[in-house]
């Protein structure tokens, strides 16, 4: 009898470690489903990730290309209306420190200082992408550098565009209404014009207005390459 029951209790001890040596196999095939599952749903998200950034990296290029060259325009307006005031003021100048000049000359001097035609970038692609925090998403470096120094040379311009208009306010405005009556710039006091006061509001207008131009050509330069570049990144 205690022979039968060492026997049957062999029995169920081998049959007990054949099981488990089956649930054994049975869950390292589970672990590796699971593996390989998250693998592929990693790798898939990780893909799905890199598309849905080129796909926001490709909208941010079209918009700052779109943007950028509207600025280019825009600039080469302003430039070219500074460059206008600049040569009417070179024009009259000589006449008028030698004292040559008529009303009508002074009109067209008066009328060129007092017209500007400032530079108003759009920046809403930079402020969106700073804000957001996305700018990483611009993956070529130097692109990422020329938008930079390109958006920050906006700043340089207002801060030049800034300081001619205070000018005009502090010293040209207060000079015209005391001497000029506004609806036809005709002389108040026709003296006071020769006086040196006013060929002195003309020289440091002239001196300020160069600096704004040289800043737009700067300014412009950068815009050209930046506008370059986007073209090149498009592609």
């Amino acid at each position: 009898m205690k022979f039968f029951e060492s026997v049957w209790g062999y029995l169920k001890l081998e049959n007990r470690s054949r099981k488990m040596q089956i649930d054994w196999k049975s869950k390292f095939l589970d672990f590796l489903i699971v593996v390989i599952g998250i693998t592929i749903a990693f790798k898939l998200n990780t893909w799905n990730e890199s598309r849905k950034a080129a796909t926001e990296e490709k909208s941010y290029l079209i918009s700052f290309n779109e943007e950028s060259i509207i600025n280019e325009n825009n600039l080469k307006e302003a430039l070219e209306h500074s460059k206008l005031v600049m040569q009417e003021i070179e024009n009259i100048k000589g006449p008028l420190l030698s004292k040559n000049y008529n009303d009508q000359d002074i009109k067209i001097l008066i009328g060129s200082m007092i017209s500007m035609a400032n530079f108003t970038p759009i920046t809403t692609t930079m402020d969106n992408i700073s804000a957001s925090g996305e700018f990483d998403l611009i993956t070529d470096m130097e692109l990422r550098k020329n938008l930079i120094i390109t958006y920050d040379s906006f700043k340089t311009t207002s801060r030049l565009e800034k300081v001619l208009e205070d000018y005009v306010d502090k010293y040209l405005t207060p000079f015209l209404l005391q001497n000029y009556r506004l609806n036809d710039l005709s002389p108040i006091n026709s003296e006071n014009l020769q006086e040196p006061v006013f060929e002195n509001i003309v020289i440091g207008y002239e001196a300020l207005l160069q600096q704004k131009i040289n800043g737009y050509e700067a300014t412009q330069e950068r815009l050209q390459s930046l506008n370059g570049h986007l073209k090149m990144v498009k592609k």
